[in-house]
This record gives structure tokens, C-alpha cells and sequence, in this order.
């Protein structure tokens, strides 16, 4: 009985996170909300909505792996990685 438990208790982890899954869209939404909500001031904030903008033609890499996905972007000679699952995002440089 315990292992029955134990297995839908599993499966039911698994589809939440294939439904949680987050999209590319949803990772530019929430990149451009943290820069904003990173802002200090109102200029700042005004600035960090105009340079965010073009953040959705950044080149974002998106690796999918059903239950959760690794973005990853380049900027010059940096690469930034972040594991999107349950609909939130983890940095993991």
C-alpha cells in the first residue's frame, strides 16, 4: 500500500511540473519584471523598462526536459543559466 502511495504521490510531482513547465515567453516576461523590480529609483526604473524591452530579442537558448527547462543566454563572454520549474525560475551560475 505504501509503495502505491508513494507512486501516485510521485506522478502526481511529474505532471505538475510538465504543466508548470515555463515557455520561453514566460522566461523574457519574468527576466524584464526583475530587472524593473531591481530598480531604485523612478529614473531607473524608467531607464530599466527601456533597456529591458529588447531583452525578447535576445538569443535565449532553451534546453527542454519535459519536467523542467535550462535557459541559457550569452552575453559577451558571459553565460548566464537558469533553471525554469513550477513555473519559477532558480539562477545556477
Amino acid at each position: 500500500m505504501r509503495i502505491l502511495i508513494t507512486v501516485i504521490a510521485v506522478l502526481a510531482i511529474l505532471v505538475t511540473a510538465t504543466i508548470t513547465n515555463p515557455t520561453s515567453e514566460e522566461f523574457i516576461n519574468w527576466g524584464i519584471a526583475e530587472i524593473r523590480g531591481q530598480s531604485d529609483s523612478d529614473i531607473e526604473r524608467i531607464l530599466g523598462g527601456t533597456v529591458s524591452e529588447p531583452v525578447d530579442e535576445v538569443d535565449t537558448e532553451m534546453s527542454d526536459y519535459v519536467f523542467f527547462t535550462v535557459f541559457t543566454i550569452q552575453e559577451n563572454e558571459a553565460e548566464y543559466r537558469y533553471l525554469g520549474v513550477f513555473n519559477t525560475f532558480f539562477n545556477l551560475n
